[in-house]
């Protein structure tokens, strides 16, 4: 059986948690760390823009960015459960461009 990886795995911001320390004994399975690169105020939340391995967008409220002194440059550890996560296929040009010759 052949693997093809996706073509792109998309999240809502909303649906990333995050925290000091990397999650312990939690149902989500998908978790990486991150640091900080930018909070931007939205209508009524905080949006982080996060750097990592895969970087990412994060909601968050504006009392969890003061009670976790979020700032840039802050390390953080993020986690999305596997169910919030959208998997679209790669196009089939792009697998095919991607095909050794």
């Amino acid at each position: 059986m052949s693997l093809l990886a996706p073509g792109l795995v998309a999240v809502r911001p909303s649906a990333i948690t995050g925290g000091h320390r990397r999650p312990q004994e939690q149902s989500p399975r998908n978790v990486w760390p991150a640091r900080i690169t930018g909070l931007t105020m939205l209508a009524d939340r905080v949006r982080l823009d996060l750097a990592g391995e895969p970087s990412a967008l994060a909601d968050v409220t504006a009392a969890a960015v003061a009670e976790l002194s979020l700032r840039p440059g802050s390390e953080v550890w993020l986690s999305v459960k596997a169910t919030d996560l959208e998997v679209y296929p790669r196009d089939e040009r792009q697998r095919n461009a991607d095909s050794p010759r």
